[in-house]
């Protein structure tokens, strides 16, 4: 069953009285075809003409409401809109956070290359992150493998003596 928001905001609303037809299919209203107001432009409609259901803002917790078929479109189409700008700056913001920390790792191992490597006697070997292809020096293990993270992407990967 549908329930009223509590603070439903009606101020933009067409008075009942005012309205004796459909706004949309222009039907004529009676006790058996009731008025309905769009929640979104506060026009009234028939019942066939305001089916849709939708919140009207991107919010999580935001209530359905009923709205008209016009509106039902126009916004689906705004929250898909937000819904992509809001990706896009997500994905910005991952692709920056991405490129900082490969710049701090390409800084950390050229000043690694510069002081010679770790401990004096430890050899050290450029090789390519699996997941994320940047080149980190690392120290080779004396013998079998070791499991070195990747400073940019924080996978984990196998350095072998060989």
């Amino acid at each position: 069953m549908f329930t009223k928001p509590v603070d439903e905001v009606k101020d933009h609303w067409v008075p009942d009285e005012v309205a004796k037809k459909c706004h949309s299919c222009a039907v004529d209203f009676s006790p058996f075809n009731r008025r309905h107001h769009c929640r979104n432009c506060g026009e009234i409609f028939c019942d066939k003409c305001s089916q849709g259901r939708i919140a009207l803002t991107a919010e999580d917790n935001a209530p359905l409401v009923r709205v008209c078929d016009r509106c039902m479109a126009e916004v689906t189409q705004r929250l898909s809109i937000a819904k992509d700008v809001a990706n896009r700056s997500a994905t910005v913001q991952s692709h920056e956070d991405l490129a900082r920390k490969l710049k701090e790792e390409m800084e950390k191992n050229r000043k690694s290359s510069a002081s010679g490597g770790g401990a004096p006697g430890t050899r050290m070997r450029e090789v390519a992150c699996p997941t994320c292809t940047v080149h980190l020096q690392v120290q080779v293990p004396t013998s079998g493998s070791e499991t070195v993270e990747c400073g940019v992407c924080q996978h984990a990967f196998l350095v072998s003596a060989n």
